[in-house]
């Protein structure tokens, strides 16, 4: 290039960057640091998210998120959940731009023991026992250090929940351990599914459709009498086994419970994930049972032929069912016992109320109202989440199996009335347990309140060394 034409493009870009510059504002960069109402928000998300990830009702969340910014917030915060969005929202008046924070939520498993965490710091936040920066720092020390159980004892859990729900058809020993091995083997398929970031209702296809074979293919050892000791095996019973893992008995129930509470958006999500996953389990059923005929076998996978085994064996089911629920939700040992206890005196309600001629709907509203109530009462003395002790109180009254059999019969015969009435009778007594646990909530909080009151109001009694001392 010519080196006056160099010389004069340099003098022209020199004046016209000194011009700009002329131009130019000291402008002052944002920090990074928050204010306290905005790390006040941060914290309630946080938690928030972590508890509905976990499945907890809406309207708890919103309650304990409402607890927490009360306390460290001057301005009211609104709250709202949609199924897996969650918004928080100020206005913090004409002089100030309004905050909303969205996140969206992605399910994670079950966990009592981190419930249990984040619910004793909001009380204690409510409370007005933690400041912030205390309850920031014990919130990530919570999540840092959560802790499960190995891996092997959801799959032990899964075994006693099909043992446990096979225990209320039969008192065959060999069939319970059959249902036990389908059932750990059937935890240990979804886990390894769940793994490969395979959507929910294809899991659900394929481990219906191997409950269906290896229930086929035990009848069939049984038939050749290559497996003396399960002579007396029982296909039907082992398929309802397995299958109860996969019901969404408990996710029918929530979403009716959502629906109580006027979280239409939320209930309606999990409704039609309900019936999403259900109608992935008669799929997976319906081509099991086409696989057994081709080998010439035949069985009935629903449990409409079975009836209930003795009163006895039916308690110890759902001792079972209930405790291996919470275990499977990381629950603690002496958790376990609290579980099974709950889910004892839901169904002995149960069969009570109904001996004295209630019929099946509320009679359920009735156990879901005993077991509800109780959990709320007993759950401060416990140590343990009342929803967790609901849940498990409520195990096995959900009506999962009802809704299955409902599906399966209108794909077997969509012009028969018989599903419609089985889908029908699903959903009302989702809605009796639903609307029973949510009315002994209410009716526990302010009882479990006074109970609290009565006893602070209580006088002290001396220790006995200052007993002596007075002596």
């Amino acid at each position: 290039m010519n080196p006056l034409i160099r010389f004069m493009r340099h003098s022209l870009t020199s004046i016209l960057t000194a011009t700009d510059d002329a131009d130019q504002v000291d402008i002052e960069k944002i920090d990074e640091t928050l204010t306290p109402n905005m790390r006040a928000l941060r914290l309630v998300m946080n938690m928030s998210d972590h508890l509905l990830s976990m499945g907890t009702p809406a309207n708890s969340v919103v309650h304990m998120a409402l607890g927490v910014t009360d306390t460290y917030c001057k301005r009211k915060v609104h709250i709202d959940v949609s199924f897996n969005q969650i918004t928080l929202s100020q206005d913090r008046g004409i002089d100030r731009e309004p905050l909303t924070l969205i996140r969206t939520i992605s399910p994670r498993a079950t966990d009592y023991r981190l419930m249990r965490k984040l619910q004793n710091l909001a009380s204690q936040i409510a409370n007005h026992k933690v400041t912030l920066d205390d309850a920031e720092n014990e919130l990530d020390a919570i999540i840092a250090n959560n802790k499960r159980y190995p891996g092997i004892i959801s799959y032990i859990a899964g075994g006693g929940l099909s043992a446990g729900s096979v225990a209320l058809y039969t008192t065959s020993i060999p069939i319970i351990l059959a249902a036990f091995i389908i059932g750990f083997l059937i935890t240990l398929l979804i886990k390894l599914l769940g793994r490969a970031a395979l959507p929910p209702f294809f899991i659900q296809i394929i481990a219906a459709l191997s409950v269906t074979l290896v229930s086929t293919g035990m009848l069939w050892l049984v038939n050749h009498k290559y497996w003396e000791f399960f002579a007396l095996i029982d296909p039907t019973i082992l398929t309802v086994g397995g299958i109860v893992l996969l019901v969404a008995g408990m996710m029918i129930v929530g979403a009716f419970q959502d629906a109580i509470d006027e979280y239409y958006v939320t209930a309606s999500a999990r409704l039609l994930k309900v019936v999403m996953l259900t109608l992935g389990i008669v799929l997976g059923v319906s081509m099991g049972l086409y696989a057994a005929r081709q080998f010439g076998l035949a069985f009935v996978a629903t449990p409409n032929s079975l009836s209930f085994t003795n009163t006895t064996y039916q308690y110890i089911g759902a001792v079972i069912i209930s405790a291996s629920f919470a275990l499977s939700n990381n629950s603690r040992p002496v958790g376990l016992l609290i579980t099974g206890a709950s889910g004892l005196l839901g169904y002995y309600v149960l069969l009570a109320v109904s001996e004295l001629g209630l019929i099946i709907i509320p009679a359920n509203a009735v156990a879901g109202f005993t077991v509800g109530f109780t959990a709320t009462v007993v759950s401060r003395l416990t140590r343990i989440p009342s929803q967790a002790i609901i849940d498990a109180g409520i195990v096995p009254l959900v009506p999962g199996l009802t809704l299955y059999n409902g599906l399966m019969a209108l794909v077997a015969n969509p012009a028969a009335a018989d599903g419609t009435l089985l889908l029908m009778r699903a959903i009302l007594i989702a809605v009796a347990i639903a609307a029973g646990a949510s009315f002994g909530v209410l009716i526990g909080r302010p009882t479990r309140r006074s109970l609290v009151t009565l006893r602070n109001n209580l006088p002290e009694r001396p220790l006995r060394s200052n007993q002596k001392q007075l002596k």
